[in-house]
């Protein structure tokens, strides 16, 4: 029988802390340093290895609401028509069911990111008088997507408020987590 994942990431941090870093020279504070990240790291990854696939589809339909919004917002918009057509098709072209691994549910995400950036810098260029909801839907969703990635990322203990995070659970199961468009205002 094989070790299952966090076996074999307590191991590498048991290395690391047991019989690497106490190798390090004492003088070479950049190597401890790097020791350390690594340790760190791996003790993420040790939280995470098992809930990524959800983490990434929540960030697949966060990325998927927000474009469908932005393309909504300036779909009167002439000279965005393309950016929008494209958004629309990106969108449809999402396979019902998704791929069966967290990097190819990156790579959609990260694809219609790409549309998106590309809308956001078409709609600013253009002079469109769209600008101001769209800009409040990145906020919104910037809002919704960045309190994702603290709690994803709390292990680290740099967040500024610990305090106020949610717990993994409550992230990844929680439709307070899940963009959602809103009228414009």
């Amino acid at each position: 029988m094989l070790p299952d994942i966090s076996i074999r990431i307590n191991n590498l941090i048991k290395a690391v802390e047991q019989t690497i870093a106490p190798a390090i020279d004492p003088g070479n504070a950049l190597a401890k340093e790097q020791a350390a990240l690594v340790v760190s790291h791996l003790k993420m990854f040790d939280q995470q290895w098992d809930t990524a696939y959800l983490y990434e589809t929540g960030s697949l339909n966060n990325m998927r609401n927000l474009a469908s919004q932005l393309a909504d917002i300036v779909s009167d918009e002439a000279s965005l028509k393309e950016l929008v057509d494209q958004i629309r098709q990106a969108v449809n072209a999402l396979p019902s069911e998704l791929p069966k691994t967290v990097s190819e549910v990156n790579q959609h995400t990260i694809s219609l990111g790409k549309l998106v950036d590309a809308l956001i810098e078409g709609c600013y260029g253009c002079g469109s008088g769209k600008t101001e909801p769209l800009m409040q839907a990145v906020l919104d969703y910037n809002h919704c997507q960045s309190s994702r990635e603290r709690v994803w990322f709390r292990a680290n203990n740099l967040d500024p408020d610990p305090n106020d995070l949610a717990t993994m659970q409550e992230m990844l199961f929680s439709d307070i987590y899940a963009y959602k468009p809103v009228p414009p205002r």
